[in-house]
């Protein structure tokens, strides 16, 4: 028998899914979605008049065509397509939508100048899709962008050779511009060190000081620092604490808006990793006492000077950059970004020896090896305290020189240089 499954989706319309095993008894799903339950009403008994089969002359994911009609030529259009498939996603959020119909948008009109036609599921061919890549690498665009767009094309595709619309994935199989030629390398991160960071944080007003000794202290992106609320923080345990529960997220545009939430509002992290718990030092936690001063616990810890959402783009430019041109004036020879200060809270953890788990725990990552390829450069230094830890083994010296009620800075200075103490 064929069952109507309804659920409701992100922009609160419904959806009616007609599913049936084929044949019936034990064959395998079948399914077909409507946006209308008459519709879905009239197909199901369609199906069920056919043997628990598709009706003759439909076509999944479109409807029926005249017996006479070229499916092949005529196809079903890549944008109409894809952009049924962003609607269904349900594991991203309105913000993601958007930008996918917009890079969809722009995959069509690539596609159709390639091709010098519309692309459609039928007629794209893994030629056009090298076509576009290689116009694209031509014009200028990074791998790593590439790659993204690429990514949600064969996304499309994968969806309609589920859907049983297309034979193949055309995508399946084509080799992207290596992003090795695109990462983020140690050039293009801003480390600073203990000195460098006190100048710009002494040119910094009394406010944005709290939030960038928080920022370095705990390597919380911008977009976690600023959704932070008093009751995420537990200033008065054994072990002082805070919790990332939440960060500002984009909304949608157009029919993927979240209505009543502005333009950004409050929502999970985007993964399970980036949900965490992090240890605080004295001075993080004296910044963040002053922080929260007469505050509730639903407050927000850092907001704007009428309450609410700090905003990036303000903060940045009022505060943040005029200290940094101050500290370049007074003598700073770098330009690091708001983001460079969570580079900073990594390097300096790497330079104390902090275990990598720790390290990739704190910073919220999905893999520890995420965090070896964000900061492979700076753990290449940390192979010099191996090294020397090796030395000191084959020359029949204890590797740990300090033990007892030492501190760990003291035992690990003792396998430093002098110049690369922490």
């Amino acid at each position: 028998m064929a069952t109507i499954v309804a659920r409701r989706r992100k922009d609160g319309s419904r959806a009616y899914r007609v599913q049936w095993r084929l044949g019936g008894g034990a064959g395998p799903w079948q399914s077909e979605t409507f946006d209308d339950r008459r519709a879905a009403l009239k197909f199901q008994s369609q199906v069920e008049s056919m043997g628990h089969r598709w009706p003759e002359g439909w076509v999944k994911g479109w409807g029926f065509r005249a017996p006479d009609e070229d499916i092949e030529a005529a196809g079903h259009p890549l944008l109409e397509f894809g952009t049924a498939y962003v609607r269904r996603l349900t594991s991203v959020g309105p913000d993601t939508q958007s930008r996918y119909v917009r890079q969809l948008a722009l995959l069509v009109g690539w596609l159709s100048e390639v091709k010098g036609a519309e692309p459609t599921l039928e007629n794209v061919t893994a030629d056009d899709d090298r076509d576009w890549i290689n116009v694209r690498r031509r014009a200028g665009s990074s791998p790593k962008t590439i790659a993204n767009y690429h990514g949600l094309l064969s996304a499309i595709f994968k969806s309609a050779v589920g859907k049983g619309v297309i034979g193949r994935n055309p995508c399946d199989g084509v080799k992207l511009p290596a992003l090795d030629d695109d990462t983020e390398n140690d050039d293009d991160k801003t480390f600073l060190t203990e000195t460098e960071f006190a100048l710009v944080h002494g040119l910094l007003d009394a406010d944005s000081q709290d939030l960038v000794l928080v920022a370095v202290g705990t390597g919380l992106r911008w977009g976690e620092i600023t959704a932070l609320k008093v009751k995420d923080l537990d200033l008065d345990g054994s072990v002082p604490t805070l919790k990332v529960r939440r960060a500002w997220k984009r909304n949608g545009d157009g029919e993927f808006e979240v209505q009543g939430t502005g333009r950004h509002y409050l929502g999970k992290p985007k993964t399970r990793e980036s949900r965490r718990q992090i240890t605080l030092a004295p001075a993080v936690v004296a910044g963040l006492r002053r922080s929260i001063e007469g505050k509730n616990a639903d407050d927000l810890v850092f907001e704007a000077v009428r309450g609410g959402r700090l905003d990036q783009r303000n903060w940045y430019v009022d505060r943040w950059l005029r200290a940094v041109r101050a500290a370049r004036a007074g003598g700073l020879e770098k330009s690091p970004r708001f983001h460079d200060l969570r580079h900073t809270h990594a390097a300096w953890l790497i330079s104390a020896g902090v275990p990598l788990p720790v390290i990739q725990k704190r910073l919220g990552h999905k893999s520890i090896q995420i965090t070896v390829d964000v900061y492979g450069g700076v753990l290449f230094q940390t192979h010099q305290v191996a090294d020397l830890a090796v030395e000191r083994a084959l020359g029949g010296q204890q590797v740990v020189t300090v033990v007892g009620d030492a501190s760990a800075e003291l035992a690990a200075a003792e396998l430093l240089p002098d110049d690369q103490t922490a």
